[in-house]
């Protein structure tokens, strides 16, 4: 062992650079720690520098080996695999003095992900041991099971099942209409009676308060002695393809079920599905849903509620949609000020512009109008408001309300629920012509 230990320094001292020589330290190392305290020897550098191969050694501390840097022992782009008792034990370390651990990264929470304190993330948006599982945790309590006994002129035709999120203490949950509403009468909605039970175990009778069909999204109320729990509403504005999402509920009526994916696309539209009726989008995720997980939350690593789970594509896996959250809390506001969703209708097809589809229209009839963003209006419904103020096949509404505009969304956003009130629109047309509109929005068949 001396002899090992008085060859090592003699190689330090020499300074000892051949293309191999941190090697040979490294192989020295090793042995000296085996000889000592009977540690493995898994590897050593393979002398590129990229540390493939790996030594995991425990040292007493009464061992160390001042004469070498930090560098000579993490060479760049590796790492050392640590011995888990260095983590348990205070007379065990592997390979680094106690006299560099301050000066040297936490490897334990680079590993972990954790900050140390609490267990949780060390930064918001990093991924931890405990991520997913804190999410699930803090919107666990808050999520209930739904079941709606379902017939046809008296008799029983079993039961729908679904999921919902108590977003109230006072017992306000949010869940899915096609869960709620008699799939016999889906032109009216009944304010009728549902099953609900909590993660506890306790059963209530609750009341459908509000439910729009066309969003799929409804209200019901249950009512309690004591304070419910109650999950936090987030923002799906702020959500990204690849963000780490969470989906709660009980599917196929398993109590308690929690899956995990990433978003898949924030701004899937209802038309890339095939689906009719008035535009919609959805969160696409890879979490896997089935039956029962409808109108459970679809939580981010925050723990914040970010979506409503409504589908999933029966056909392939790793295909389920949400309702956005903040389309969500839009339709809250309906409720509480109308009782319903009330939706302005222009009677106008509409198509988002871009560079690309500009630079064809101008192939196509070099009388196309000079824009770089704005909304192409390719048809006008017969009898419509937008008919009765004017417009015409092939406007490019550039502004609406008075607010330049460069998408469907922004249309929809300044129309809000403005019924029956005038509305200047700004549109070009061929040759760059500029005409000024008044539109009156009309609000759109509910049964439609």
């Amino acid at each position: 062992m001396k002899h090992l230990l008085k060859r090592l320094f003699q190689v330090s001292q020499s300074g000892f650079r051949r293309p191999n020589g941190r090697n040979s330290v490294l192989r020295i190392i090793a042995l000296a720690a085996g000889t000592a305290t009977g540690a493995s020897l898994i590897g050593f550098d393979n002398g590129r520098g990229d540390f493939k191969t790996r030594i995991s050694a425990s040292i007493s501390p009464q061992f160390s080996f001042p004469w070498l840097t930090k560098e000579e022992l993490l060479p760049l782009g590796g790492d050392v695999a640590l011995d888990k008792t260095w983590w348990k034990s205070g007379n065990s370390f592997s390979l680094l003095s106690p006299a560099w651990s301050n000066g040297l990264p936490d490897i334990k929470k680079e590993m972990s992900g954790e900050d140390g304190k609490d267990g949780r993330k060390c930064c918001h948006g990093c991924l931890g041991r405990d991520s997913i599982a804190s999410a699930a945790a803090s919107v666990g309590p808050a999520v209930v099971n739904i079941s709606v006994s379902q017939g046809y002129r008296g008799m029983a035709l079993g039961k729908s099942i679904g999921s919902g999120t108590i977003i109230d203490s006072d017992g306000t949950i949010l869940t899915c209409a096609h869960v709620v509403v008699d799939f016999q009468s889906t032109k009216k909605v009944s304010k009728g009676k549902v099953d609900v039970t909590l993660q506890d175990g306790r059963t209530f009778e609750g009341t459908v308060v509000n439910a729009d069909l066309h969003s799929d999204i409804a209200v019901v109320k249950i009512n309690s002695k004591t304070p419910l729990p109650a999950a936090k509403l987030g923002s799906s504005i702020k959500m990204r393809p690849g963000d780490w999402v969470v989906a709660m509920g009980c599917p196929l009526s398993l109590q308690n079920t929690v899956t995990a994916g990433i978003v898949s696309c924030v701004d899937r539209k209802s038309s890339d599905l095939g689906l009719g009726g008035i535009r919609r989008e959805y969160l696409q995720t890879d979490c896997a849903i089935n039956q029962g997980n409808s109108g459970g939350p679809l939580v981010n690593l925050d723990g914040e509620v970010v979506g409503v789970n409504i589908m999933k594509v029966f056909a392939a896996d790793g295909l389920s949609f949400a309702v956005p959250i903040d389309a969500v809390s839009k339709i809250i506001e309906h409720f509480k000020k109308n009782g319903r969703v009330v939706r302005p209708w222009l009677g106008l097809k509409m198509l988002d512009l871009n560079d690309m589809i500009v630079a064809q229209l101008k192939e196509r009839d070099i009388s196309f109008p000079n824009v770089s963003k704005g909304v192409l209006v390719p048809m006008v419904t017969p009898g419509s408001p937008a008919d009765r103020a004017g417009f015409c096949p092939g406007d490019i509404v550039v502004e609406f309300d008075n607010i330049p505009i460069s998408s469907i969304t922004e249309i929809i956003e300044a129309m809000g629920d403005k019924v029956g009130k005038p509305l200047k629109v700004v549109v070009k047309r061929g040759n760059n012509k500029v005409v000024n509109l008044t539109v009156v929005p009309e609000e759109a068949n509910p049964d439609s």
